[in-house]
């Protein structure tokens, strides 16, 4: 079974596509991850942050993480953030399930992450 999620895990890294890995505690999503970066680790540069959530953890603290470790740059389809000083960025968010939900039952880290994934990028309004 891990076999068959490492195939799967390793074709989204291969093509540059984001994911959210999600699973209970201890059943090897780390090692997973390190895994399928594995191949390409050797080959291209890639640069691994990071982040350990709490249950105040929300998406304003993950965009703060991403200027740390990027370089905001202006493009034609407007403004992009590029990882410094290497091929790839890679945001590792330890204890994704802590943030605690929103009166309406909704996490707001996991939404933010998911919209960043649909839509493949986020919308700031302190850049304007």
């Amino acid at each position: 079974m891990a076999q068959s999620y490492l195939d799967r895990l390793k074709k989204w890294v291969n093509n540059n596509e984001n994911f959210l890995l999600v699973g209970p505690e201890g059943c090897g999503k780390s090692m997973l991850i390190k895994h399928a970066y594995s191949d390409i680790k050797k080959s291209h540069k890639i640069n691994f942050a990071t982040m350990h959530c709490n249950s105040q953890t929300n998406a304003q603290h993950v965009i703060q993480k991403l200027y740390q470790i990027c370089m905001k740059i202006n493009s034609g389809s407007g403004k992009l953030l590029k990882p410094k000083e290497c091929y790839r960025q890679v945001l590792y968010l330890k204890d994704i399930n802590l943030p605690k939900p929103d009166k309406y039952q909704t996490i707001q880290l996991v939404s933010f992450l998911q919209q960043v994934i649909s839509h493949k990028g986020f919308y700031d309004p302190q850049t304007l």
